[in-house]
């Protein structure tokens, strides 16, 4: 029988080496999979390595191929991807944890959370249910409740980031979690098993590739719906969400987006491009702090944005929802 073996540290670089093992024993006859050599875990690794793993797993139950996980040791790491809700996320009936979402959480973490698609009634009401499903994280990250600039950053930024999953993935449920750290360093991790962003942007763009749409979908001005009618246009999307996360992440930290085949990890405006084999869209974001002028940054990165879509030949300009605080 094969054996996967997890890495001790199942982080951000960790992600590929998983993959990596998945797809190269996907077809064969009989193989066990080891989560004991884990010892620490992060939000971003988990939900991208679960997502996968389940969806290995379903692979080879239809193909009838004989799978196991290996009896876990007890280890805080394990105890906490348990409580988190990662084993309910691959699907294991084996291991004894909280589903997604059950878990409370604490100040400074939040669960592995599924949260599915409202319904769209108006724009007002769109805005206002994804707002209500994602304020709990923004507190957490944000170290309390209160309207200071620095909540007001995370609600934006989890507003924006579910906004994009169900505005253009076509999925319905997407997954979400979060961290925050005693020195002040925050991860947000999001994912979805749509369509990938490839095809959603081939609604509106002539897209070669998965590389060359992961570095088209954080320009600004670059929506699916970017060459559709207004009438069609029901979440007045203007382009500007991803490109100002993408801004924001990288100058205080790390952006990631993975779509498909590809992943680009963006820091201090590096660009980073590795293969990456994934089905839908993961955004992660990673921070060493937050800005602690948020409404002030936007106004100059959406200004700015708007002048480099104009000299690009677009007339985009963000909408009022871009700009919502």
């Amino acid at each position: 029988m094969r054996r996967i073996q997890f890495p001790q540290n199942l982080d951000s670089n960790s992600i590929r080496f998983v993959n990596k093992q998945l797809e190269a024993t996907q077809d064969h006859d009989a193989v066990e999979v080891d989560l004991n050599s884990i010892v620490f875990s992060r939000p971003a690794a988990m939900l991208v390595t679960g997502s996968m793993l389940r969806r290995w797993r379903e692979y080879r139950q239809r193909k009838n191929l004989r799978t196991r996980l290996v009896k876990l040791t007890d280890n805080e790491a394990h105890g906490y991807m348990a409580h988190v809700g990662f084993f309910d996320l691959i699907g294991s009936k084996k291991v004894v944890g909280k589903e997604m979402g059950e878990a409370k959480g604490s100040f400074t973490y939040t669960p592995i959370t599924k949260i599915s698609r409202p319904d769209f009634i108006d724009l007002q009401t769109w805005y206002g249910d994804i707002i209500s499903s994602v304020r709990g994280l923004a507190n957490v990250l944000a170290g309390s409740p209160e309207d200071t600039e620095e909540h007001r950053f995370y609600l934006y930024t989890l507003r924006e980031l579910v906004r994009n999953v169900f505005e253009h993935s076509e999925a319905t449920d997407c997954y979400i979690c979060g961290q925050r750290w005693s020195d002040g360093r925050v991860e947000i991790s999001i994912l979805d098993e749509g369509i990938g962003i490839s095809k959603s942007l081939a609604r509106s763009f002539t897209v070669p590739d998965d590389e060359k749409a992961l570095l088209k979908a954080i320009k600004p001005g670059v929506s699916s719906t970017s060459n559709v009618t207004s009438t069609d246009n029901i979440y007045d999307n203007s382009g500007f969400g991803l490109y100002v996360l993408s801004e924001i992440a990288s100058s205080f930290g790390m952006f990631t987006i993975a779509s498909n085949t590809k992943s680009l990890s963006i820091t201090n405006a590096e660009h980073e491009i590795s293969d990456l084999s994934f089905q839908g869209t993961f955004l992660g974001i990673e921070l060493n702090k937050a800005p602690k002028h948020f409404s002030s940054l936007l106004k100059d990165i959406i200004y700015a944005g708007e002048l480099d879509a104009k000299a690009h030949g677009s007339e985009a300009n963000a909408s009022k929802m871009s700009k919502l605080l």
